[in-house]
Order: structure tokens, then sequence, then C-alpha cells
């Protein structure tokens, strides 16, 4: 959208790098298998092995997550140089969670089909064989895009379950945070939408029609009720489709003259008319509003409770993983740093 700026939320790399650590392109490790010709292996956890192109596969990740955030030059190479120190620990942690997933009985198949029929969805792939030579096509092994995705889920519930259960914010907590905190809660005035972007550019003027007809049977069906991320997901044109049709919060100065007009008086959960862009023929449901200033306690509560939750899961994570790997065996190639390590890690010679 024009001059849009969506608002992101940081949340600590631990957090990231665990939980996601097989979309992040690792490929999962792998058994060891008696005859077996296998590359280099540096490091083994249990009765698993992590090899050498799994890390670089690691460290490229990392790198190309850093100049997404923007990082260039030397504060590229700086962060990265800092940050790589820590890619073999987050393998290790990785499988580490992927293994108690399995001792805890948790199974994550389910799940697997229906994320692959989301992803399928929102590429609008007629097929799951359709996607699977979409994911080829990106060079990656389908078998091991699936074992990703379910490493993901597995490692996601160890950590609620084990781990973020057992955090507690107390409401005198948020109440304590808030009265502390004011000049750190102020917010802009801004919405949260939902779009679908029927795209006219480059498009002759004969197909105008069409495509303008195309819109209002789409608006037509998002005002009837029918689901709107899903016909975001199969109609429009924006990358936003991927996350059906999720554009976040946009600070209210930010908006197009014409978007902020198309909106001013919808309330939430409201859809617009088709607003005629530049880019094309948009639809938008208003998902919130937020006023600008400090918010009250009550607007407040999520936002604190989250702060205070993800500032407490990163030491109860490393205490978690510190006992898995005391209850584990772990062992790691000289020349390689676990910056996760504990004394009486072993190597592998």
């Amino acid at each position: 959208m024009d001059g849009q700026h969506q608002r992101s939320r940081t949340i600590p790399r631990i957090a990231v790098a665990v939980i996601l650590a097989a979309l992040l392109g690792c490929a999962g490790s792998a058994w060891a298998a008696p005859g077996d010709v296998i590359e280099e292996i540096i490091a083994q956890v249990n009765d698993r092995i992590i090899v050498l192109s799994e890390y670089h596969r690691s460290l490229e990740s990392l790198r190309q997550e850093l100049e997404q955030s923007g990082a260039t030059g030397l504060e590229l190479e700086s962060r990265f140089r800092e940050e790589s120190q820590n890619v073999l620990r987050e393998l290790v942690d990785h499988e580490l969670l992927v293994q108690k997933a399995l001792e805890l009985g948790l199974n994550a198949d389910t799940d697997v089909v229906k994320r692959l029929d989301e992803i399928r969805q929102s590429m609008n792939l007629p097929t799951m064989e359709a996607l699977e030579e979409a994911v080829a096509g990106q060079g990656m092994i389908y078998e091991d895009f699936k074992q990703n995705l379910r490493d993901s889920f597995l490692t996601q519930w160890v950590i609620q379950r084990e781990v973020g259960s057992r955090i507690q914010v107390a409401p005198e907590e948020i109440k304590a945070y808030y009265d502390g905190h004011q000049g750190d809660l102020v917010q802009p005035e801004g919405v949260e939408l939902q779009q679908i972007l029927i795209s006219t550019e480059e498009k002759t003027a004969e197909e105008l029609p069409a495509l303008r007809q195309k819109a209002a049977e789409v608006l037509a069906k998002a005002k009837a009720g029918e689901d709107f991320a899903a016909l975001a997901r199969q109609n429009s044109d924006d990358a936003s489709a991927g996350r059906a049709g999720n554009v976040g919060f946009i600070e209210s100065a930010s908006l197009s003259p014409e978007i902020a007009a198309a909106i001013a008086s919808l309330e939430r959960n409201s859809i617009s008319d088709i607003i005629e862009t530049r880019y094309g023929l948009m639809i938008l449901k208003v998902l919130s509003r937020t006023q600008g200033g400090v918010p009250t306690l009550a607007e407040s509560e999520t936002r604190i409770h989250e702060r205070l939750y993800l500032e407490r899961i990163q030491p109860a994570m490393r205490e978690y993983l510190t006992t898995l790997r005391q209850e584990g065996f772990i062992s790691i190639k000289p020349g390689y740093v676990d910056s996760g390590a504990i004394p009486a890690q072993a190597s592998i010679r």
C-alpha cells in the first residue's frame, strides 16, 4: 500500500532461532546408519548427527536474515561475526527439542498436512503435486521441507509445554509495569488492515472492464459474509495474499489520502467499497483501530503481558536447554564452537 509502514515487534533471537530453525534453511539432522557415505560430521546429539552442510546453510540463513533487516557493510559483517558464534548452539538446541518431542510422544503429522495445504492455497496452486513441484523448483527436497515443518511444530509444542506454561505474569506485575513505563507505551494513531488488490498495472484499457467486474464480484462476496482471508488468498495480486491479506498496523499519517478517506468511517470488521489506486482496485477490511497517545491499562494488558513473558522465556529456555544437555550426550568436533556447551560436553575426535 502506498506509503504504508507496518509496526514490527522485536522477539529475542533465541525464541526465533530455536522455534523456527528448521524453516530458516537447516534440513534437519540425519540418522547415522552403518555403511552410509556421509559428509563431515561436526556434532553428535545423542543418537543424531549434525553435518557441515547444515551448519553452512544456517550461516547463510543468518546472513540473509541480517541483510533483510537492513544491515550492510561493516555493520553487517560485525553483526554476522557476533551472531554466527551461536549458530551451532542453535542447531544443537533445535535437535534437543525435536528429540524431546519424540520422547513425549508428540505427533505433528495432521498439523503438517494442514499447513502444507495453507501454503498451497496462499501460492494459488491447484494441487499438492503442484506444491511439491514448486518446492523442488526452489532447489529443496520436498520430504526435507515437510520434515522442517514437522520439526517446527514439535519444537514449538515442547517450548509451550515444558517452558512457556510455567511462566506466570501476575495482574499486579502488569499494573506496576504500566504505571512505571507510560512513556514506552505511547502509540501512534493508526489502523490494522486486510486487503485484496486486483492489480491494474501494465493492463490495457480493454482489460480494465473485466478486472472491475472481478473486483465487484469479490466485494459482493466479502460483504455477503464470505471469509475475507480466503478471498484474499484466492484473488489478491498483492504479496500480502500469502498472509491472508494482512498488511498489519499502519499509522494514520502514512495512509494515502484516497485510502484514508475510504476507511475514515469504517468500524472494526467493516469492509470498504472498491478503492481505485495507482496499483489497482483495492478492497480493505478494518481489523482494529488505535487511538494515539497512552492507551488505557485494559488496552495495554496484552502488550505488557507479551513483553514480560518474552523477557522471562529467554533465560528460562536457556536453563531448560542446559538441563537437556546435562541429561543427554553431546559431542562437538574440535574447531567448531558451541556457545551453549556445558563443562562435561565431549568432543568428536
